[in-house]
């Protein structure tokens, strides 16, 4: 197995906070309920129920971070990753508020209230799981969409890729890395939909082929999620 000491130098990745996925989520729910271009910064701040410079300075923020796109006294808008990241968060609170409602009895209001405490602390491999328990329902109780996730859609359980073993390919479904941890593996080609070989795995990260060598930190390769490859699928 290759050495992997050197992963240690590539440092944990960058999450984003309770916080920042608050303000993620809340311009995601204003473009569902209709709100077209740029989302003036005074709605997200109604919305939070923050300050207008308090939502200033978040938004600036995740902007540097490539999150959302800010353009100055019209508003902002979800850039990719900020509409992954929100589709995320929106898919994980709409599974357990229809858990909570269907199965402990919760009003919708209040089964979408506790769900807004478990949002941001559910993995993706238990919301997964969840899914596929609940049947992979498409609305929540207050039938608000379900947004979709690549493992539901192909049916295949995901894996953290520290979980992959040495000679497996697998398939990144999703990365929860932002910032310069977002860009390294970006980088490098592992985003959703690539196809990479495992090397080596060890107590210090995992070292994978992404057309050419590629180590990572335990913490960052937790991070990115992946489906296995079998049979005549891993040599495509």
């Amino acid at each position: 197995m290759p050495e992997l000491s050197s992963l240690e130098n590539t440092g944990p990745p960058e999450h984003t906070s309770e916080s920042e996925e608050m303000y993620l989520i809340t311009a995601a729910r204003a473009v569902e309920q209709g709100r077209n271009g740029p989302i003036p910064l005074a709605v997200i701040a109604e919305s939070l129920g923050v300050s207008v410079a308090s939502a200033n300075e978040m938004v600036r923020k995740l902007g540097r971070r490539d999150l959302l796109a800010y353009e100055p006294y019209r508003g902002i808008e979800l850039t990719e990753g900020g509409r992954r990241i929100a589709d995320r968060v929106l898919r994980i609170r709409r599974l357990w508020a229809t858990f909570l409602a269907d199965h402990l009895g919760l009003s919708p209001g209040e089964a979408d209230d506790q769900a807004c405490h478990l949002e941001h602390v559910t993995t993706d491999i238990a919301a997964h799981r969840l899914a596929e328990f609940l049947g992979d329902p498409q609305t929540d109780p207050l039938g608000h969409r379900i947004p979709g996730a690549t493992a539901a859609t192909i049916g295949v359980p995901p894996v953290a890729l520290t979980d992959a073993g040495a000679g497996e390919t697998v398939e990144v479904l999703s990365v929860t890395a932002v910032g310069q941890a977002a860009n390294f593996v970006a980088d490098h080609g592992i985003v959703p939909g690539a196809r990479v070989r495992v090397v080596g795995v060890g107590a210090s990260g995992v070292m994978i082929d992404a057309g050419g060598l590629v180590g990572l930190a335990g913490e960052l390769a937790r991070s990115i999620s992946v489906r296995r490859i079998e049979g005549d699928d891993a040599t495509q």
